[in-house]
């Protein structure tokens, strides 16, 4: 358990850092959140203040008082919190094979889930890999949840807006009949207790309670 809270830098729209709060939100770790704007201005990733902390203007970023240690990038600041506080082993596997999965899963949401992703074409594409990874499957890694499964629900979140207009898979039912496992599987993850709170927490900072 961390001593004294973590410091976590994040911005109120932006996908990413939200992967990270499932995280604290499940393993019960205590954090303390800065929502900086987009920009230089005072408050804003890109302000001096910040860039002294993160060369790159990019959140979310984190500093670990018990530790020292300070990261940026979600999927590693995921990995990292799972590393050290996952003490219970929820989200952690057993063997080299499943543990690479993880990483591997992990790349392929970070190379697919980001800057490129308002582009229709590349999203299906994306959701049709998932899905076929998880025929027969409950979760991509193994037979239980890993950060592989929780680092694509932030993004997955915003399908509506993305995909809005898009001619066969603009709405929930459609993509259900598209994708039937990957449906199955978003739904199962977004279930947990700690995603719901993350939700209602991204809500009430967004000010859309």
């Amino acid at each position: 358990m961390a001593n004294s809270a973590i410091d976590f830098y994040s911005h109120r729209d932006g996908p990413n850092p939200w992967k990270n709060v499932i995280l604290f939100e499940e393993l019960q770790i205590p954090y303390n959140a800065t929502y900086l704007t987009f920009g230089g201005a005072s408050g804003g990733v890109e302000h001096e203040d910040f860039l002294k902390k993160n060369p790159a203007g990019r959140v979310p970023w984190i500093k670990d008082p018990t530790t020292g240690i300070e990261l940026t990038e979600s999927n590693l600041i995921s990995e990292y919190l799972v590393d050290h506080y996952d003490t219970k082993g929820i989200f952690s596997v057993e063997g080299e094979q499943n543990k690479l999965l993880v990483k591997q899963w992990l790349g392929f949401q970070a190379a697919s889930q980001g800057p490129f992703f308002a582009q229709a074409t590349l999203v299906k594409r994306t959701i049709t890999t998932v899905d076929r990874a998880l025929r027969g499957k409950e979760y991509l890694v193994g037979d239980k949840i890993t950060l592989a499964d929780l680092a694509y629900i932030p993004w997955d979140l915003a399908l509506d807006t993305i995909l809005l207009g898009d001619a066969e898979a603009a709405t929930a039912k459609e993509r259900k009949k598209l994708w039937p496992d990957w449906f199955a599987w978003h739904n199962r993850v977004l279930q947990r207790p700690s995603v719901q709170k993350m939700i209602a927490i991204q809500k009430k900072v967004q000010g859309k309670e």
